[in-house]
């Protein structure tokens, strides 16, 4: 995800999603089973897992030729980004307001994380920004995952590509008509009494 081609097809963010989502319960199901003792049948179900996984990548690798450029210390992008914290974040949601803006965000994740900030308050602007959408299943699955498969690193700049491609999946399917948060407005209206439409 981190390194996915924005010249593909938008539908291919999918595929990489599901590859991504398929090996993370591989991940969480071999910890299970490592963690409850192993039965005969588990290792070569969880074997089974495994090289479907595999393959899964191998034959997903096209998505990312040529890949896109991780955002490094180094990358002249980001100089320019805001430094402290709470600026990089309302900077994320900005750019989670405006359509393609996949490597902005990507950018915007690497810069907190290369400045050391703490990454819970990242991962909470992420599901901010998730939740402000007509986000489905894909979405949630995709920042769950990521937010565990984030937690598997001591160093959150090893496994900062891992937030850098959930940042930009979502930057992908941002903004939404946002159409959820105005049903659920009307409903908390009508709770109170209020009328079904507001008056300008």
């Amino acid at each position: 995800m981190a390194q996915f081609g924005t010249a593909n097809e938008h539908s291919d963010w999918e595929t990489a999603h599901h590859v991504f989502s398929y090996s993370n319960a591989v991940h969480q199901a071999l910890k299970r089973i490592s963690a409850g003792g192993t039965l005969p049948n588990d290792a070569a179900e969880a074997t089974r897992g495994i090289l479907h996984g595999a393959m899964a990548v191998y034959l997903s690798r096209y998505l990312n030729v040529p890949p896109a450029r991780l955002p490094d210390e180094d990358n002249p992008r980001l100089n320019g980004l805001p430094q402290f914290s709470q600026e990089i974040r309302a900077a994320l949601l900005d750019a989670f307001d405006r359509q393609r803006q996949v490597d902005a965000v990507g950018c915007l994740v690497a810069r907190h994380l290369s400045l050391g900030h703490l990454p819970d308050e990242l991962i909470k602007t992420l599901a901010h920004a998730l939740l402000r959408e007509d986000a489905g299943f894909h979405a949630c699955q995709m920042l769950e995952a990521g937010v565990r498969q984030f937690g598997e690193w001591a160093d959150p700049r090893q496994g900062g590509p891992i937030l850098i491609g959930v940042g930009r999946y979502l930057a992908a399917h941002s903004p939404s008509e946002r159409a959820a948060f105005q049903t659920a407005d009307i409903a908390r209206r009508l709770l109170h009494g209020s009328e079904l439409h507001q008056m300008a």
